[in-house]
């Protein structure tokens, strides 16, 4: 289950990048400037469930 993680620090630098995080939301496990390229990394490094986002320069206007 994700924490309400501060993803600023581990998200920056892969600005404009998709990347693949732990099913905890606490490390990339993958990038790439694709989802499928950052989903693919992922599996190879054995994460089962990932969750894919793209790396924003600015989360100010995101929704949650």
């Amino acid at each position: 289950m994700l924490k309400n993680n501060n993803f600023t620090k581990i998200l920056k630098p892969f600005i404009n990048q998709w990347v693949a995080l732990s099913e905890d939301g606490r490390k990339v496990v993958g990038n790439g400037k694709t989802p499928k390229e950052a989903w693919e990394k992922a599996q190879k490094k054995g994460e089962v469930k990932p969750i894919l986002t793209l790396a924003a320069e600015n989360y100010a206007y995101s929704v949650s």
